[in-house]
């Protein structure tokens, strides 16, 4: 899992890099707000990668359900939320670029970091669900 969360902390810097390039590169240039925006991509970033970890322990920790278990839908549940958790990240920072000339596009990771949130909160019940928890 380190290993996953290594290649993903790679592909944001670059991607974070690609983003300021495009911002400070083409005229007009952005709003002031553009580079917030960017800091809080970094900081739903960090949103997304603990709510992965959070998800993909609960999968993990399953010692005294261990034969009973739903391992399809603990592993199912794991790959979905990562996999939207990762389309979140690149949909916000493609419309962070897109967007880099609005004042309120500081409002696209804000956005991200709800809906990461959620959507963890929704794929930890149904982690419990599946560890016969309820």
């Amino acid at each position: 899992m380190y290993e996953l969360f290594g290649w993903a902390a790679l592909v944001a810097a670059i991607a974070l890099g690609i983003a300021a390039a495009v911002g400070h590169w083409t005229r007009p240039g952005p709003v002031p707000e553009f580079g917030t925006s960017l800091v809080i991509w970094g900081v739903q970033l960090l949103v997304s990668m603990a709510a992965v970890f959070w998800v993909g322990f609960l999968g993990i920790s399953t010692p005294h359900c261990a034969p009973d278990c739903e391992w399809d839908l603990l592993s199912g549940n794991f790959r979905g939320f990562t996999i939207a958790t990762a389309l979140i990240q690149f949909a916000g920072i493609v419309l962070i670029v897109a967007l880099r000339r609005r004042p309120r596009v500081w409002i696209v990771p804000i956005a991200g970091i709800a809906l990461t949130v959620i959507l963890c909160v929704i794929s930890s019940v149904i982690a419990y669900k599946a560890m016969l928890f309820f």
